[in-house]
């Protein structure tokens, strides 16, 4: 099966290249993977896709690219659109054109933040801020168009590759004493490389005639604020002997830090997803939170 992966030098993307080559042994034996970055393909332009599609003819997508930066999306609007929607529009077109799946990453940031309850699949969907909305309507158009799809809904993904919170705090806690963390957000933080698992997971089980399209929930096995995950990144870190010591760690509301930090973008406060479908349908669970954030800190 030859599988092309959109958005390789993503933070997602460069994980499950790693994955692969990791995996070889096993991977190579099923999969061909073609993996491209912007500068190989522009999702943004049709005749790019279509060209590249022609060329290499793969016989399923993985879509990890997307515009996630959720701050500067509320300034650059347009280009979030523009890569979240059009991008994926463009894929969806040439997958429904050749009758080959595509499996699309979305994110937990499609709810509003106001249940008191971990999202089904089938919740209401009301996001607030521009990223969650460009990410449903690109959901929207993948279930109107094309039957043969896996929408897979994540949360706080953390890794050892490109710009994510784990890496952050990690850093500050090398320059500072004292930092304020969010103590108000409540999610489930997502180790990349359980996630790159996950996918490889649904592609073998594509590759041998499993055909349960739909969309599902992955993420950590465990829920937990921002506040919360600083702490156990840092004991974690302390432990490994990563850092000498630890800085003193303030909670602080939403509201108050986004006076602080003068920022834009509105997060929901609680975005818990819950994962027994695609256990149900798939056989797949998240490994125990302890020990992907043991294997996670090992990497930072």
């Amino acid at each position: 099966m030859k599988v092309w992966l959109v958005g390789a030098d993503g933070q997602l993307g460069q994980s499950l290249i790693a994955y692969f080559k990791q995996n070889s042994s096993l991977l190579s034996a099923k999969f061909e993977l073609q993996s491209t970055n912007k500068s190989d393909v522009d999702i943004c332009c049709s005749d790019s896709v279509s060209r590249y599609m022609a060329m290499t003819k793969p016989d399923i997508i993985a879509n990890a690219a997307a515009y996630t930066n959720v701050e500067q999306a509320e300034i650059d609007i347009e280009l979030c659109r523009e890569v979240n929607l059009v991008g994926t529009n463009n894929l969806v077109k040439v997958a429904n054109h050749h009758k080959i799946p595509l499996i699309h990453l979305s994110t937990d940031y499609v709810f509003d933040g106001e249940s008191i309850s971990p999202y089904l699949e089938t919740d209401d969907t009301q996001p607030v801020n521009t990223y969650g909305e460009t990410k449903l309507q690109s959901e929207k158009l993948i279930n109107e168009v094309l039957k043969q799809h896996l929408i897979i809904r994540t949360s706080w993904l953390v890794s050892q590759y490109g710009n994510n919170f784990a890496k952050t705090v990690l850093r500050l806690s090398k320059q500072h004493s004292q930092l304020t963390m969010i103590s108000d957000q409540q999610g489930c933080p997502t180790f990349a490389d359980d996630l790159s698992a996950t996918i490889f997971k649904l592609l073998m089980a594509i590759d041998a005639g499993q055909a349960d399209w739909g969309t599902f929930h992955y993420c950590g096995s465990a829920a937990m604020t921002w506040f919360e995950l600083t702490q156990q990144i840092w004991d974690e870190a302390l432990q490994q002997k990563k850092i000498s010591s630890k800085p003193e760690v303030v909670a602080i509301s939403s509201e108050a830090f986004a006076v602080q930090a003068n920022t834009k973008a509105l997060r929901p406060k609680y975005s818990v997803l819950d994962c027994q479908k695609i256990k149900e349908v798939w056989g797949i669970t998240a490994p125990d939170w302890t020990c992907s954030l043991k294997r996670l800190v090992e990497k930072l």
